[in-house]
């Protein structure tokens, strides 16, 4: 046997047909539950009976919903003559028994859960978790546009950095200090910026979160959790490739130290757009909050304008950008350490060594593994604001995004109890 549990309104009568017990609510509070057999006894009981050559289904969500207009009885009424049909027939003989309580005489799957005494419970923390991760990569796997579509731009991009400047790192003129620093800042103000595009699939999915939470599967944070745990392959793939690509074609240094920044650098650009999802109505709005935090975080990284130029008034916004730090561990990597190398074309050439670059930049004194710290730490922040945000959302905030209506009687059955408040007038079974 399966059982099968749907929400629908108004269904046909060949789908009416096929059902066995009905749970009917109106703006999410109960008003009726049991067999579909037993629902016209209680209409009939409530002085709405369904007129001869009419599909009992549409009779029955037109008459509780008060949003038609074309009865006496509020919500709230037909909630409470319920409750009075249930205990009259609670007292009444055998025939008049409740609803409920003759899925005992029935063989069902529902008479095999109440015989079994079966307890049901969440899923744990860790459990929970793990299904999310594991829907996420289901989704990519039927999906794969999503992350493929990123694939392919960032490897077109990565192609085109890479062919403009092939061989780049052979280099060692003034010119060639000129490139050097242009894909640097390229590198770290464009790839992050495409993290961008995780945004609207995060908000199309939120009305499923909404509904999970809203009927207590996991806590809000768990939902976080998975999302950014399920981000590792995807940032992990697409950093490799964009080292891959540009480190071969343009010998630029370091290529180890330039996949780890710029992994936490998308790590931090996801994060980023995940939070910003969870505030914005429509990812239209989100998408341009994030261009415009980008745009002002690659504007105060130091490559623009140094940081001792910035005014005095402004010095903090330096330390705020993840860019700053992507675009300082990029530089010395390149720059720093090689005192043999001479570079410039001739004596008068601004820098001498790369160390001269760096103290142009102002950042001769960055320690790269302090700075990469600190990118994981932003991340893991982010990531922790979201956490806090997702659960205002849902706890102080919660009347803004749907209030949760009163829940399915505590007599039915767990597996009737799971009821989305938004399905007004819905019958399920």
């Amino acid at each position: 046997h399966r059982r099968v549990i749907l929400t629908i309104h108004q269904p046909s009568s060949f789908i009416w047909k096929q059902i066995d017990n009905i749970v009917l609510l109106a703006k999410g509070k109960l008003m009726y539950q049991g067999p579909r057999s037993h629902m016209e006894s209680f209409f009939v009981y409530a002085g709405y009976p369904t007129p001869a050559e009419y599909n009992p289904a549409d009779h029955y969500v037109t008459v509780v919903n008060d949003d038609f207009g074309n009865h006496e009885m509020s919500v709230d009424e037909w909630g409470q003559s319920f409750i009075e049909f249930e205990e009259k027939n609670t007292n009444g003989n055998d025939a008049n028994r409740r609803p409920l309580r003759s899925f005992k005489n029935r063989p069902s799957l529902i008479n095999t859960r109440m015989k079994d005494n079966t307890e049901t419970q969440r899923a744990g923390p860790a459990q929970a978790t793990a299904e999310l991760t594991k829907r996420y990569f289901r989704n990519l796997f039927f999906n794969p546009g999503i992350l493929g579509t990123r694939i392919a731009m960032y490897s077109m991009l990565a192609l085109m950095v890479g062919s403009l400047f092939w061989n780049l790192g052979n280099r060692h003129d003034f010119a060639s200090i000129q490139s050097r620093t242009a894909i640097l800042f390229y590198c770290v103000a464009f790839f992050i910026f495409m993290s961008i595009a995780v945004l609207p699939f995060t908000v199309m999915e939120r009305s499923i979160v909404d509904k999970e939470v809203r009927n207590s599967y996991y806590h809000p944070a768990i939902y976080q959790v998975a999302q950014g745990i399920a981000s590792i392959p995807g940032t992990a793939i697409l950093s490799f490739i964009v080292t891959l690509v540009i480190i071969t074609l343009t010998k630029l240094k370091e290529p180890l130290w330039y996949f780890i920044t710029m992994y936490l650098s998308l790590f931090c650009g996801e994060a980023l757009a995940q939070l910003v999802s969870h505030v914005v109505p429509h990812f239209v709005i989100g998408m341009a909050i994030v261009a415009g935090l980008y745009g002002f975080f690659m504007l105060f990284m130091g490559f623009m304008l140094v940081p001792s130029e910035f005014p005095s008034w402004l010095s903090w916004t330096y330390y705020v950008g993840m860019q700053t730090y992507s675009w300082r561990v990029f530089m010395y990597s390149e720059f720093c350490c090689d005192d043999e190398q001479v570079w410039g074309d001739d004596e008068n050439s601004t820098f001498k060594t790369g160390m001269d670059v760096l103290e142009f930049y102002e950042i001769e004194n960055v320690n790269r593994g302090n700075d990469l710290i600190v990118l994981f730490c932003y991340g893991i922040f982010i990531h922790m604001l979201s956490c806090v945000v997702l659960h205002l959302r849902y706890t102080i905030f919660r009347s803004k995004i749907g209030e949760i209506e009163e829940t399915i009687s505590e007599t039915a059955p767990d597996v009737l109890q799971d009821v989305n408040s938004s399905n007004e007038g819905s019958v399920k079974e």
